[in-house]
């Protein structure tokens, strides 16, 4: 279909917003960003949207116009204490480590909240950590949000806040840490306010890991609902600049819509009870099954006190046999070195029986390090086995996702649907990839399908094959959509 002269002044726009900010916008969201440009043009003195577009496409941006741009195309959107199973990690798991490993040297803790919008998730984290130091005073504290959107900032300084940024967190937040101003508007107490600062930060455009702005040596870093904005290339290099970014062993936390083995392939994927965290460490993947492994591609053998008898998979990871018995079959020939363990795999292969559990952990292991033909195969060969194994359907349709085949994962995950009608994640799936298309009426009935096999589920039930999420908090990302497709 041929374009009209608005759809191709929109499109060059959405180019210059691409080139300035890094920032995406597909043909499915040019109505929103026609409303929200709209808005824009009025702060730029333009009383009409096309005269406003049209100098867009003239116009060099400076940088405060390109601050004052974002603040109208960026959604600050967030509330207190969200995700609250990546909270009970850091507060029961990632934070007390992290505080046993410094206590002996300098007490000192540096978190990152990039992309921290009106500043709920870095305070946040900064009463996480009042609540797990008890000594905090005694240790150098900083915590650091960033955001393109001096709006933002604004009001993230304040510390001010209605009853909306509460929604779905734990009551004793607001009591405990907010002083109630009447009307609806809380303030945070002075002494998690002083423990947080803002500043204005563009990750397209200013330059981190760097000692200017505060972004190195970070023990924590939050990037949140935020990646998922920008280009394919944008996206590549501020990962990288984000690993950089971190200390070694420190964490990194993206939201449960953002997992992906592909654009974080040099994190180690860490599960915890509802939460993926990622880590910047040389410790190799753990799989949901805990324990040593081998990988035929890395020198990397097993731990000298467990016995060399090994069991061999084509091209797979081989499993400690004293640890795993029920999911391997053991080889009779003990192997008496690490290079003899190489020479053995290479030149020796006995076929596994194992149980479905089993090969998907090792499909995703696989998938996790990059090695998406391997995976797609294995994948391939235990639906073969197994015909009726719709996880492996659903792994098998991401898989074919990341390797930029989307019709045959639609196929895919339309099996795994065939086989079980009620499998969430595979009509959320197929309601993104409808989106993405531009197929709308497509994704609003996916959607909906989502939404109404959740009032089946209870709040907390973590949803199959979803790394982890709830259903509550489904619930919380479907429903907009099915909002914004309704009124398109």
């Amino acid at each position: 279909m041929k374009q009209n002269s608005k759809e191709t002044g929109l499109a060059g726009v959405c180019e210059v917003i691409t080139a300035s900010m890094g920032l995406h916008f597909p043909v499915n969201m040019w109505n929103m960003l026609t409303r929200n440009l709209t808005m824009a043009a009025a702060e730029f003195g333009f009383q009409h949207f096309d005269e406003f577009a049209h100098w867009l496409l003239s116009a060099k941006l400076e940088k405060e116009q390109i601050k004052v741009l974002a603040s109208y195309l960026t959604i600050s959107e967030t509330y207190f204490w969200r995700e609250e199973p990546v909270f009970s990690a850091l507060t029961d798991s990632v934070l007390p480590e992290l505080i046993a490993s410094k206590r002996k040297g300098e007490k000192n803790i540096r978190i990152w909240s990039a992309g921290c919008s009106t500043g709920e998730e870095a305070y946040s984290l900064a009463i996480a950590l009042h609540r797990t130091i008890p000594d905090i005073k005694d240790w150098q504290i900083m915590i650091l949000g960033t955001d393109m959107n001096p709006k933002a900032l604004i009001k993230a300084k304040c510390g001010v806040y209605s009853r909306w940024s509460f929604r779905n967190c734990p009551g004793w937040i607001k009591t405990n840490y907010f002083n109630d101003l009447g009307n609806g508007k809380y303030e945070i107490i002075p002494k998690i306010r002083k423990m947080v600062t803002f500043s204005n930060l563009n990750l397209t455009e200013d330059i981190f890991p760097s000692f200017t702005n505060n972004t190195y040596a970070i023990d924590i870093l939050f990037c949140r609902n935020v990646l998922m904005y920008f280009t394919e290339d944008w996206l590549s290099k501020i990962s990288g600049n984000l690993f950089h970014s971190l200390n070694p062993n420190g964490w990194f936390v993206v939201s449960s819509c953002e997992l992906s083995s592909q654009l974080f392939h040099q994190f180690s994927a860490v599960n915890f009870p509802g939460a993926v965290i990622y880590q910047k460490s040389d410790k190799e993947f753990k799989s949901l099954i805990e324990g040593p492994y081998f990988d035929y591609n890395r020198d990397i053998f097993l731990p000298k006190d467990v016995n060399r008898q090994a069991t061999y998979g084509t091209k797979y990871p081989v499993f400690v046999p004293e640890i795993y018995p029920e999911i391997v079959q053991v080889n009779s020939n003990f192997i008496d070195t690490e290079k003899d363990l190489h020479l053995k795999l290479e030149t020796e292969v006995v076929p596994l029986t194992e149980p479905i559990a089993a090969i998907s952990n090792r499909i995703r292991f696989l998938a996790d390090r990059g090695k998406l033909s391997e995976a797609l195969l294995l994948c391939n060969e235990g639906i073969d086995s197994d015909k009726l194994a719709t996880e492996l359907y659903f792994l098998r349709s991401s898989i074919l996702q990341e390797l930029g085949q989307t019709s045959e994962a639609v196929a895919s995950i339309k099996q795994a649907i065939y086989l079980d009608p009620d499998f969430i994640m595979g009509h959320f799936v197929l309601g993104n990839i409808s989106l993405q298309e531009g197929k709308l009426k497509q994704a609003r009935k996916y959607f909906t399908n989502v939404r109404d096999l959740l009032s089946t589920c209870p709040d907390d039930e973590i949803l199959p094959e979803s790394e982890g999420l709830s259903a509550k908090y489904m619930l919380e990302i479907i429903l907009p959509n099915i909002q914004k497709l309704t009124l398109l």
